[in-house]
């Protein structure tokens, strides 16, 4: 879900609405924009997910983002559809395929992407090829919670790592300075998918990844930093893997990315996520749906670099 990502501007054009009213991309400036190819999703089978997103619209209104349906159908083929499903969202029409081309000359060559994010600025960040058109809206929906996004500045906060045995606070700009970095958040240390796939994923794929120019793994939780350190050494990260600690949430906070896990025995902690920071700058952010790793996982993140 989303495992690729850029900053390509989008080419925009004036395209007919379900009423055949002309739409142009540029009227949204200063919202996300999610763009669904519905091609890609045909509707045998898909009533459920449909209804879905019917149902599930203000979660994303509600996050300054607004969905647009695009086809190679005519206007009068999708109104019927939008009423159909009682679809709150405009479908636009390309039967010629114009505004399309232009949008995968945008992409990878080897992606056809069936949802595509456009951010405020007008860019495509984000991007997807596979999934369930549910799943892949519910991952969307993690990122999109995210204070700071794709081409932004990370936030600065204290977070704390041992060093010789001593805990040493550290701010994160000075962290990230003049350094690309994979950042992989965690829930909580020695929890289950943490231990079991999440750390060990990283560790196992630290060369391959550090041979794409990156200068270190962080893995950050909100723990204590001796916890941290010794998770750490249970999992055999000595020169793989850095152990960061954000003990009181502050960085956590400062991303958007808190979650209350009380019902856990948990209390704050870290949603999971991980990202590619290039000198303080944001430049790819994978937000799980769920606990479960995905597109946080180092082999999903090793294909960003």
């Amino acid at each position: 879900m989303f495992p690729s990502q850029g900053a390509s501007p989008v080419s925009t054009g004036g395209l007919p609405n379900q009423q055949g009213v002309l739409t142009d991309l540029s009227h949204y400036r200063g919202h996300h924009v999610l763009l669904l190819r519905t091609d890609h999703f045909p509707v045998a089978g898909l009533s459920d997910d449909w209804r879905w997103l019917r149902d599930h619209y203000p979660e994303f209104t509600s996050r300054n983002t607004l969905i647009i349906g695009l086809n190679g159908h005519h206007a009068a083929i999708n109104r019927r559809f939008i009423e159909q499903y009682q679809l709150p969202f405009d479908m636009i029409s390309d039967p010629g395929g114009s505004f399309t081309a232009n949008l995968d000359r945008s992409l990878p060559p080897v992606i056809s992407a069936g949802l595509c994010l456009v951010n405020p600025a007008g860019q495509l960040v984000k991007w997807s090829s596979r999934g369930q058109l549910r799943d892949e809206m519910e991952a969307l929906l993690g990122y999109l919670d995210a204070r700071f996004a794709i081409g932004d500045s990370a936030p600065n906060a204290k977070v704390y790592q041992v060093i010789s045995d001593t805990a040493q606070a550290m701010d994160v700009k000075t962290l990230f300075s003049q350094r690309r970095i994979v950042l992989f958040a965690v829930p909580g240390a020695y929890t289950p998918a943490c231990s079991a796939e999440h750390l060990p994923g990283y560790v196992r794929q630290a060369d391959q990844i550090r041979d794409q120019g990156i200068d270190a793994i962080i893995c950050l939780a909100v723990n204590d930093p001796f916890v941290m350190q010794a998770w750490g050494r249970s999992q055999n990260v000595e020169g793989r893997v850095s152990m960061v600690a954000d003990g009181d949430g502050e960085f956590t906070r400062a991303m958007g990315m808190a979650a209350d896990l009380r019902y856990l025995g948990l209390n704050l902690r870290s949603r999971r996520y991980a990202m590619i920071v290039n000198d303080g700058v944001i430049k790819h952010l994978n937000v799980e749906a769920g606990h479960q790793v995905h597109t946080s996982g180092a082999d999903a993140m090793l294909k960003l670099l």
